[in-house]
């Protein structure tokens, strides 16, 4: 067995780093498998107990051994060790088997190097303003470890250290905002690198009774919208997600792989422009203002159904610049497969509502005239909207009609959607948001999670696709005030205690506030950014040459403002008169072969320099008696000083 290794001075940061490195891996904790934060936090307890206890250290071929053995694990977790999730799992895991051969600064120095790696992987993850006090405290927390290990002493108190490291990282910000505004920006993802493929909060492109009333109990901003002009009223801010067509009795889907004709629209009155940052929901829909008319076609396409749609999942925060009509015809002429896809219904399931529909179209024939007895009957009849409604059976949507009568949003869209279909009318569910709330601070509409919804859409000859919201019939409060206007007191909802508190108001709406500007001002700022801003520096047409360029001087501007502070703040300290005059009777002396002896001070000095030089003993005495005087005296005088200026002068070398 080896013998206990002593801790030396290059391991008197060993406790930091492993600090540092348990900080580094906490935000991955969620995303790895357990083992693996198991076996690094049991592998820095070993460290540590070593350092202290004097315990040995593992044997190479145990080293050795588990590193393969972490390696085909992670083969085997992920099937591959390329992309943030595996890369940080195999990356811990090195650093659990780095911690077992510690032995120097120089593998400290690579541990904290790996917590560096960890925390930037953190930031490729998730660049959301929250987390960012904590990487940034772990990334000076890292630093203080780095000069513990190199520049500290055994006296250094931790407040020494971290003091050192605050001064040395503030003095880095100007660099860092150089590199950040003037460094090249790869197109694409966060730094060129696809994020992690987990899923995010979202509509989905399915749905089934209670979907959205989960998705509506989360407080999460879905997304934020600038208008270039006036706000629309509530009533038109319907924000259009996946259009589902097909329906199986219970669930409703959008179709996959299918291609349907394009249809056209006619947009009337005037248009609405404005600007959407969406939140990364790992999903490809863009949520328009129903119906998006202009929008960047390069980044997002328009569905037959009028769904924008961008080619890549929004896995990074993402921005369009978007136009759309309030007012319009969509679909005046109707393709027969569309047609077919849109009055399909299952075989069998859900018979009274069938029979409702049957009784509806023999009643009323027109399909406006069907659609306003439904609505009719949903609005007089004890329907009730809540966040919280009763699981539903097989037939759910005769449960629902004719039982429970108590359902969110989708129970009512999806109702109505059936019966539709039932009385031979062309009809489909859409997903999306409704409404949104003002940020009278960053001037935008915040769009929650919880503003989500679902409503209707039936075809009517000549005039196209119409917008049919039931839920308007049983809550109208719900499109007007919102979520929280449409539902009982008593009942639980996201945003409560911000409708109750105007001081907890303005915290979020402030909180928000720098969220927006983080997303817009770091996260966002990419290639096209860097050139806008070289163009309003004065470059004209700016491009990549023109990006280094200023790069470069950039840096070197920096780099010779630092040297000039460094070299200011490191002169040597003024000397007074007395000690200046010495200097200068010392160089004239050194001509004569005499010098300051290592110990010697300058009275003792001349003193020995009058014995050596019996011309200038009379002179050098006095200077001695006048430099004490001036030096320390209680009453030096300007008279002293001239004299003995006029002594040092007359001095011959």
């Amino acid at each position: 067995m080896a013998a206990p290794e002593p801790t030396g001075p290059g391991l008197r940061g060993l406790p930091w780093v492993i600090a540092a490195l348990g900080a580094a891996l906490a935000p991955h904790i969620p995303f790895v498998p357990p083992w693996v934060a198991l076996l690094v936090i049991a592998a820095g307890a070993w460290r540590w107990a070593a350092d202290r206890r004097r315990w040995p250290m593992p044997p190479k071929w145990l080293r050795i051994s588990a590193v393969v053995a972490a390696t085909l694990a992670v083969l085997g977790s992920y099937r591959t060790v390329n992309g943030i999730e595996a890369g940080t799992a195999l990356l811990a895991l090195m650093a659990g088997v780095k911690l077992l051969e510690t032995r120097g600064s120089r593998d400290l120095t690579v541990l904290a190097f790996i917590a560096y790696f960890l925390l930037y992987a953190a930031l490729l993850r998730d660049q959301r303003l929250p987390q960012l006090p904590y990487l940034l405290g772990v990334t000076v927390f890292a630093t203080a470890a780095l000069m513990r290990v190199h520049a500290g002493t055994a006296g250094d108190s931790g407040r020494d250290v971290l003091r050192r490291t605050g001064a040395l990282m503030l003095q880095a910000v100007p660099l860092a905002l150089l590199l950040f505004l003037l460094f090249p920006r790869l197109p694409g993802p966060f730094w060129g690198v696809a994020t992690s493929d987990s899923a995010r909060t979202g509509l989905g492109d399915e749905m089934t009774p209670g979907d959205i009333s989960d998705l509506s109990a989360s407080g999460e901003v879905a997304f934020r919208v600038r208008f270039l002009g006036e706000l629309p009223p509530p009533v038109q801010r319907y924000w259009r997600g996946p259009v589902l067509h097909e329906f199986d009795g219970r669930s409703w889907r959008r179709p996959r792989a299918q291609a349907f004709p394009t249809q056209g629209v006619k947009f009337v009155g005037d248009p609405v422009d404005y600007q959407i940052t969406l939140e990364p929901t790992d999903r490809p829909w863009i949520l328009a203002l129903d119906i998006p008319a202009e929008w960047p076609e390069r980044e997002a396409y328009r569905s037959y159904d009028f769904q924008l749609v961008s080619p890549r999942r929004l896995t990074e925060v993402s921005s369009y610049r978007l136009r759309s009509y309030p007012r319009f015809v969509a679909g005046a002429e109707l393709p027969h497969s569309l047609r077919n896809k849109d009055t399909r219904l299952p075989p069998e399931g859900n018979p009274r509502s069938r029979a409702l529909a049957r009784e509806l179209a023999a009643r009323h024939g027109e399909p406006l005239a069907i659609a306003q007895a439904l609505l009719t009957m949903f609005r007089e009849q004890p329907y009730v909207y809540t966040l919280d409604p009763p699981r539903l059976a097989e037939n759910a949507m005769d449960e629902f009609l004719f039982t429970t009568r108590r359902g969110f949003c989708e129970h009512y869209a999806s109702a109505f959607t059936l019966v539709m279909r039932a009385a031979g009318v062309p009809a489909r569910v859409v997903t999306g948001y409704q409404g949104g709330e003002f940020n009278p601070i960053g001037g935008y509409l915040i769009v929650r999670q919880s503003d989500a919804h679902a409503w209707s859409e039936i075809w009517v000859a000549g005039r196209g696709w119409l917008r049919v919201d039931p839920t308007a019939a049983v809550a109208p409060e719900r499109i007007e005030r919102g979520l929280i206007g449409a539902l009982g007191a008593d009942e639980v909802a996201p945003g409560r205690l911000r409708d109750a508190s105007d001081l907890w108001l303005q915290v979020e709406l402030t909180w928000d506030t720098l969220n927006d500007f983080w997303n817009e001002r770091v996260v966002r700022f990419n290639a096209a950014r860097q050139m806008n801003l070289l163009e309003r520096l004065g470059f004209d047409s700016p491009d990549w040459r023109t990006l280094g360029l200023g790069l470069a001087a950039s840096l070197a501007g920096f780099f010779v403002s630092l040297s000039l502070y460094l070299a200011w703040r490191y002169r040597d300290p003024p000397r007074d008169w007395p000690a200046r005059l010495h200097a200068e009777v010392a160089r004239r002396l050194r001509r004569r072969g005499l010098s300051p002896g290592p110990a010697e001070g300058p009275v003792a000095f001349l003193e020995r320099a009058a014995r050596a030089c019996p011309d200038a003993a009379r002179d050098l005495a006095a200077i001695r008696g006048l430099y004490v005087d001036l030096r320390y005296g209680p009453f030096p005088t300007e008279s002293d000083l001239r004299r003995l200026k006029h002594l040092v002068n007359r001095l011959r070398p």
